[in-house]
């Protein structure tokens, strides 16, 4: 039997998701999750951890940035994320992305557990046909669905193609991986997420504690339901440290790629 589309199997998945954490994080994940940063102290933040080799994780993704809706919800993303760090119990301690990075993840040529170091005319070749992908992909039209915080401690912003239809971004990852069959297996499907923030500690909490944690993302959810965006821009990107994707400051190669020009006034700008 042949695989439902990602699409319908998109709220299924993020049913899951939005249920995982009602009971509290999985402390294994928590853990995992602290492995990943130190505390720098001249910065006097939690900072991640290099990669062993330089850029040898890589990634295309969907940035959350433009004129038509993308930074009005890149803004109230990063609002809400505030909102819920504040809400955190005493003790809890997070790892904040900067809404400059925020991304919605396509498909990783090169990922954390299966990292590949390349030369420069590996990655010049892997950008021409990016390059090529993206030009071939139609601008996302995107609605948030809702607001999760996953048993792992993520939070995140969940995404549907407006109308909930089969998304360009479904298309494009079986593209990629036609065009890259070497790449590493593990690839994100179904959904369309964006992260903007990791909780890295996590003492216990009681359960009416927890109960109002969850009551505020609850709230952050319904607040941002709905909101709509078009997004015509995807960056290719070198990544130097644990999911920093997007993120200049800590280092990131940034490239970005105009997706197609879908009207008539957009066309001849592209030609």
């Amino acid at each position: 039997m042949a695989p439902e589309p990602d699409h319908v199997m998109r709220p299924r998945v993020y049913d899951e998701l939005e249920a995982s954490a009602r009971a509290g994080l999985d402390p294994c994940a928590i853990a995992a999750t602290a492995a990943n940063y130190y505390w720098d102290e001249t910065l006097n933040r939690l900072r991640a951890k290099l990669y062993d080799a330089p850029f040898s994780v890589r990634l295309l993704c969907t940035a959350i940035a433009g004129p038509e809706g993308g930074d009005a919800l890149r803004d109230a993303a990063a609002e809400a994320c505030a909102e819920f760090t504040a809400a955190l119990p005493p003790g809890f301690r997070t790892y904040p992305n900067p809404p400059s990075s925020y991304h919605s993840t396509v498909f990783h040529t090169a990922n954390p557990s299966d990292p590949r170091p390349a030369d420069e005319a590996f990655i010049a070749a892997e950008l021409k046909a990016c390059r090529a992908l993206v030009a071939a992909t139609p601008a996302l039209h995107v609605e948030v669905d809702r607001v999760v915080l996953a048993s792992s401690g993520v939070l995140l912003v969940l995404l549907n193609e407006q109308g909930q239809g089969p998304s360009p971004t479904d298309d494009l990852r079986v593209r990629c991986r036609a065009a890259f069959p070497d790449a590493p297996k593990k690839q994100a499907t179904h959904v369309m997420h964006v992260s903007l923030c990791r909780v890295e500690t996590a003492p216990a909490a009681d359960d009416d504690a927890w109960r109002a944690v969850m009551q505020r993302v609850d709230s952050l959810s319904a607040r941002l339901r709905g909101a709509k965006a078009t997004l015509r821009t995807i960056w290719h990107v070198q990544e130097p440290r644990i999911a920093v994707c997007g993120d200049l400051e800590e280092g990131c190669v940034v490239e970005p790629m105009a997706t197609a020009p879908t009207t008539q006034s957009e066309v001849k700008a592209y030609v």
